[in-house]
């Protein structure tokens, strides 16, 4: 499904459904370069957009219904605007455009047909789900013609990964994926809603490897971990995890202590890791990096035996960093290698792990120009 774009997701629309789509989307993937199970704390966050994506066209019907073909499955579904969540890939879709409804009080005028392609890995932590939503809303948007900016539409989205979904994830995926630049850095405040993009170096690249173990948010593990925190902040008498301190955290006891621990240096290290990114210390970000993934790995426990092998393996060849990366328990890590590395670090990993494999190269573009910053 790589070789996956818009023009062949617009041909395979007229040939599905007898008629040319009246228009087409696309929305990103994304990889977290560093800032985990931050977002719902109200911390920081450091994503950049992929190249890989969902695209989407899409046309108007008079039925009120929605028909969805999506190419990666084989499968069409059709549901009501208003239907019930049923446990399927197409709860993505009727969510957000349910969420748009809702939180806007835009009432859509008729019902849609959409065929969805994807080149973004599900299971991966790279937010195949926010940009299905993400481009499900952008097609909504055009297609009727709606005035809504991109943080909006990354707000609604969220809103329908946690109300109808049932994931309650914060607001990093739907950000990335409705705001970010692939070779762009994008450094997210999520109490204040601040985005500002740091341009990649051209120097170095971030790696992101699929580990071969897929892995499913809403089995409960993300939820857990999101109230250890609220626990957390209620003991402390804090808003948030953003606002407390490691003096605090101390007086905390078991996993509530190690969870408010991982969120309080973890921001520590996003704003850490932004100030060597535009400094040009890599050999900083990249130790940052792997500070982060051991952080995530013993005190947060969202890595594996197998993922945690598979950094250490990356770290003891050309990585100057590595850490899993987005929601984890299985998906992916990310590695910083020098720019011409690339292919020699995912072929050196082979043998000793045969399930892994390359997912997307992130890398600075040629003269970025500051103008792009938001």
């Amino acid at each position: 499904m790589n070789r996956l774009n818009a023009d062949a997701v617009s041909k395979a629309h007229a040939a599905n459904f007898g008629f040319e789509p009246i228009g087409s989307v696309f929305a990103p993937g994304r990889v977290n370069l560093i800032g985990d199970h931050t977002d719902y704390n109200d911390g920081y966050v450091f994503p950049v957009a992929l190249e890989i994506g969902t695209f989407i066209a899409y046309s108007r019907n008079t039925s009120g219904r929605v028909r969805a073909r999506s190419m990666n499955m084989e499968a069409q579904l059709e549901r009501d605007v208003m239907a019930p969540a049923f446990g399927d890939w197409l709860d993505y879709v009727i969510g957000a455009l349910q969420a748009l409804s809702l939180n806007t009080g835009v009432t859509l005028p008729s019902g849609l047909d959409l065929t969805i392609g994807s080149t973004v890995p599900t299971g991966a932590s790279v937010s195949s789900s926010a940009a299905l939503q993400v481009a499900t809303l952008r097609a909504a948007v055009e297609a009727f013609g709606l005035d809504i900016s991109p943080e909006t539409l990354a707000q609604v989205a969220q809103n329908s990964e946690n109300n109808y979904v049932g994931v309650n994830c914060g607001l990093m995926d739907q950000m990335a994926s409705s705001t970010g630049k692939p070779g762009w850095a994008l450094f997210f405040d999520t109490m204040t809603l601040e985005t500002t993009l740091e341009p990649l170096p051209t120097t170095h690249s971030f790696v992101t490897l699929h580990s071969g173990l897929s892995r499913q948010l809403t089995s409960g593990a993300y939820n857990e971990r999101r109230t250890q925190c609220e626990t957390a902040a209620a003991q402390l008498g804090v808003p948030s995890l953003r606002t407390a301190t490691l003096d605090q955290v101390d007086a905390l006891t078991g996993k509530t202590r190690a969870r408010a621990r991982h969120v309080v240096t973890e921001n520590a290290r996003v704003l850490k890791a932004r100030n060597a990114l535009t400094a040009g210390d890599l050999d900083g970000f990249g130790a940052l990096m792997t500070e982060s993934h051991w952080s995530l790995s013993r005190d947060f426990e969202t890595s594996t035996r197998e993922v945690d092998a598979l950094v250490e393996s990356c770290l003891s060849r050309s990585a100057q960093g590595a850490r899993i990366t987005g929601a984890g328990f299985g998906g992916c890590i990310v590695a910083l290698v020098k720019a011409g590395e690339e292919a020699a670090l995912v072929d050196s990993l082979r043998l000793a792990h045969p399930t892994a494999w390359h997912v997307a190269t992130s890398t600075g573009l040629p003269d970025p120009t500051k103008d792009q910053r938001g």
